[in-house]
Formats: C-alpha cells, structure tokens, sequence
C-alpha cells in the first residue's frame, strides 16, 4: 500500500488517505480496459506460437512428400554400374528385362588451336561460319536440318577470349581457353556427341583463317555414336543416355562392357505399400493438427488455439479437397484415391484398405503411380510434350486441334504459335496464358488432332500447395505478419493506458490536494470561530 504522505504531514485535512483513495479510482477506470486488452494479447500470443507450430508441422510435411517424389511401384536395376537406369516419367514403366552389350560410348568432336602466348592474344578479325554434320574419310557432310551458324569477330573480340565466348553462344558449340601449362594457350571446341553433331568451322573475309577446319585439320577426337547390342541387336545412338530401349526408363551408357549385362524393371508391392502407407501417416498427422488446432470447444470441451481463424480454416479445408478430388490429366482418366484403397474418415483423416490396395498393385498399377508421379504425354506417337522448368499449367485432359489447311493448331482452344527447332522439328508453343512454356514437338510425320494430357500426381499437388502457403508471400507468412502487427498494437495500447494512468492520477492528485487545502481552510476558520465564541462566553 503507497505510503499517504500528504495525509499524515496535513494533520488538519479531512483524515482520508488520498493516495490511496486517489490509486483506487484510477485503477477502477484503468484496470478493466488494461484487462482486457492483456487478455487480447495472450490470446494474440498464444496465436502466433501456434501458427509457428503450424509452420514447422508444414515444413515437416514438405520434407516429407520430397521423400516420397521418389517412391516407385518399380524397382530398376542393372547388374554392371558401366550401365545405369532411371525413370525417365516419359512413359509408363511396366515389367521387363533386357540384356545390353556396350561396344562404344558415343563421344563430341574435340578440336585444338594451340600456341597462343595468352589467353586474350589477338587472332584475325573476320567471319567463322560453323556446320554441324558429320566427317567421313577426309570430307564433310552438313545436316541440312541444323542451321548454319555464323561468328563476325571485330576489333571489340577479336581476341582467343573473345572467339570462345562468341563460340559459346553457339547451339551444339562449347568452347574456352586453357593453359596448356608450357607457358602457351590453346582454343578447345568441343561438339555435342553423336556422329552427325561434328563441326566444320569456314573462315571468310581474309580473317581467322588459322579456325578453318574445311580440311579436317585441328581434330583431337572424333565425334562418334554410342554402339551397343540389345539383346543381341546393334543399335547406334547420338548420345550416352538411351529413353527408347525401356519404356519409361532413361538408361544410361557409362563405360564399355565385356560382356551383356542385365537391365531390368520389376514391381515391389511390399516397398509400393510401405511408400503409401507413410505418405498416409504424414497426412494425417498434419490433419489431426489441425483438427485439434482449428476444433472450436463445444459442449464444454477446449477450444483450439487456431479456432474461428478464417485463413487456417481456408487451409484446412484446401488440404482436405486435395486428398478427397480426382487426380486428373492421366490418360487413363481421373484418378480417385479409393481407387488404391485410400479411404477418407470423417474426421478428414485418411486410412487404408490393404485388399483394395493389392488388387490396384496388381490390375491398375498406373493409378498407384498417380499418386506419386505426374505424367504428361501426347496420345500421338509422333509428338512429344515438354515444359520449361517455370511452367505451372493446369492438370487436365485438352484437345490438340490443327487446320491443315492453315496450318495452324490450337490447344483448349487456344492458339499456338509455331517454329522450327535447332533439331529442324516442327514445334507448337505457348507463351503466355495458362500453357505458357508448353511446348508440343513434332518428331516425325504430320501433325494431326490428338489429345494431351497433364496429370498432376497427389504429391506434387500437395507440394505445390504447401509452398504456396509457406513461401515468403505465402499465407502463413501473412498471418504470422498480421498478429505480430496485432501485437504491436497491443503493446502500444498497454503503454497508452499506462500513461493515462499516471495522467489519471496527476489530476486526481491535484483535484485532492486543493480540496485539502479547501478542508484545512475550512478546519482552521472553524477553530478560530470556536475560540473566539469561547472568549465571548468567558467575558460575558
């Protein structure tokens, strides 16, 4: 209790303990908004930990379904490490074996200028014009399907530097200057690989003569296929990395065997259910939360710490749409979770019908493979469908139109543009709009009315989404802004009250203090009253 100074030193005020008095009526006004904003901001704290719990669980989630991108119905193998496999998601893998015998890896044409002082020593300036084709006993065969590229070197690179970098920009041209460690430099050119991707490099102009290669000159190594036997069959290819010779698989040439090794593909179920089984359990681990997080107390039970929370709701039920909507843009058509025997409870959880699920691993593994893999395919065998790595286009099933007659296609309905690639292939794209960095490439033939289809698997859905909500403009990120600025309010309006307390108290003091000074005026006219009556008595 504060100590009533002025009370105990004015003896003769009106004997109430102001201090105290004056203490008790500015908490009467103070403390019960001090309350309830107090009340407020615990509430406001307790928010942003949960929403930081809410976070890692995510975080959790993410890293979880990064694992399981990698799970497979299919095991590959092979029985030398000079020969690897992996799928390739180009197409479905089903069971298979084959036998490869590696006679020779394909290899780029590597060509030499040497005997430069410095890396930036001067060369002609004046024009290289660069073929790709392919060399056969002293003479050159241009690929009239590749275009014919051309360098101008001026005063500004005409220098070793400056022909590599200019070299560099090439399509199928790398190139950089190396020290050979005598004190000298050479110009190293090197080729894609494949016998047809050789270069062929023309001076003009009375310039860098020294880079005509029209004789065959400067050659370190010869471009060349790789040559490998498939269950017995020569076969050649341009490049170390075969997609054909496994549906759906990428194989890959390392080294020259000695004798056949086996390439295979075959199911596991027992990994198949294990996979499932832990992608279940992550889901549910995050829906339990957030069924315990978001539960709003009803019939006397607690309520959660994210209860009434608009966002966390519209999270919740967005995770909750994606494990119970079809997968769609599969060839095979959409794909539902009950298909495999992922059943939804009606808490939101999820669980498992192991018969279901054996019977999907047996007769429809490709709706398994759903689950984990998108897959996006042209139902023509002569196109192709690719993406840029930025590409985020809609999962679905759309129609690929083309008017022979205007030689113009369109997808959805929507236009797309038309060129001719480095390889010399037709190629149909989009630039902006919902299939912008789609490009559909035509590899053989003409093109025709086809479907394409876009599947988008249960993972990347999941994945897509939670980095959406957890990335630095994402939701979490915007509610976790929005309470911290709550917080800050709160502690504004504490430090408010505080000072209209002491504001309160200023007042009240002075307001007390005059009526004492009042009261021991009063007190003091009263003795003199009483002592003057008193004289009057006595001499009467």
């Amino acid at each position: 209790m504060a100590v009533d100074y002025l009370s105990t030193l004015n003896s003769k005020g009106s004997g109430l303990n102001i201090t105290q008095l004056v203490d008790s009526i500015v908490a009467a006004e103070i403390e019960p908004a001090k309350a309830l904003v107090t009340d407020k901001s615990s509430a406001n704290d307790l928010s942003i930990s949960e929403i930081a719990k809410f976070r890692s669980r995510v975080g959790n989630l993410q890293t979880a379904l990064g694992v399981a991108d990698g799970a497979r119905l299919y095991k590959l193998a092979s029985t030398s490490a000079a020969i690897s496999v992996a799928p390739s998601g180009k197409a479905a893998l089903t069971p298979t074996s084959v036998n490869l015998n590696v006679t020779q890896l394909a290899s780029p044409q590597v060509l030499e200028f040497s005997g430069y002082s410095s890396k930036d020593a001067s060369v002609p300036p004046g024009t290289l014009t660069i073929d790709i084709g392919a060399w056969s006993g002293g003479s050159f065969t241009a690929d009239t399907g590749k275009t014919v590229q051309t360098i101008t070197l001026t005063s500004s690179n005409a220098t070793l530097t400056g022909l590599a970098t200019a070299l560099n920009a090439l399509t199928g041209v790398s190139a950089q200057v190396v020290g050979k460690g005598d004190g000298t430099f050479s110009l190293s050119v090197v080729s894609d690989t494949g016998q047809a991707s050789a270069l062929r490099l023309t001076a003009s102009g009375g310039g860098p003569t020294d880079f005509d290669t029209t004789d065959g000159s400067n050659q370190i190594t010869a471009a060349a296929n790789a040559v490998f036997e498939l269950n017995g069959i020569t076969l050649q290819r341009a490049t170390n990395t075969v997609s054909d010779v496994i549906a759906g698989a990428d194989v890959t040439l390392r080294a020259v065997t000695s004798t056949a090794e086996t390439v295979s593909v075959s199911k596991d179920k027992d990994a198949a259910k294990a996979q499932l089984s832990a992608l279940v359990d992550q889901i549910n681990e995050m829906r339990s939360y957030l069924n315990t997080a978001t539960a709003r107390g009803l019939n006397g039970a607690e309520s959660g710490a994210l209860a009434g929370d608009p966002a966390i709701a519209a999270i919740s039920r967005e995770l909750a749409s994606i494990t119970t909507s079809p997968l769609k843009g599969f060839s095979g058509g959409d794909v539902y979770l009950a298909e495999v025997g992922v059943k939804t409870n009606r808490d939101g959880t999820l669980s498992l019908d192991n018969d279901v699920l054996e019977k999907a691993l047996d007769e429809k593994p490709e709706k398994f493979q759903a689950i984990f893999q998108s897959a996006n395919s042209v139902a023509a065998g002569n196109m192709a469908i690719g993406f840029r790595s930025s590409a985020t286009p809609p999962a679905g099933a759309y129609a690929f139109d083309y008017d022979s007659g205007t030689d113009t296609a369109t997808l959805n309905n929507e236009a797309l543009s038309s060129r001719i690639n480095s390889d010399g292939e037709r190629e149909f794209y989009k630039l902006t709009g919902d299939f912008a960095g789609l490009t559909l490439r035509l590899t053989s033939g003409t093109p025709a009315d086809t479907s394409v289809y876009i599947g988008s698997s249960l993972v990347d859905k999941l994945t897509s989404y939670l980095d959406e909500i957890n990335g630095s403009s994402g939701q979490i990120n915007k509610k976790e802004t929005a309470l911290n600025e709550k917080s800050s309010d709160f502690a504004l309006e504490i430090d408010a009250l505080e000072e209209r307390a002491i504001d309160l108290q200023t007042r009240h003091m002075r307001r007390f203090a005059a009526m004492e000074q009042a009261v021991t005026q009063l007190k003091s006219t009263g003795e003199y009253l009483t002592t003057m009556m008193d004289a009057w008595n006595k001499s009467d």
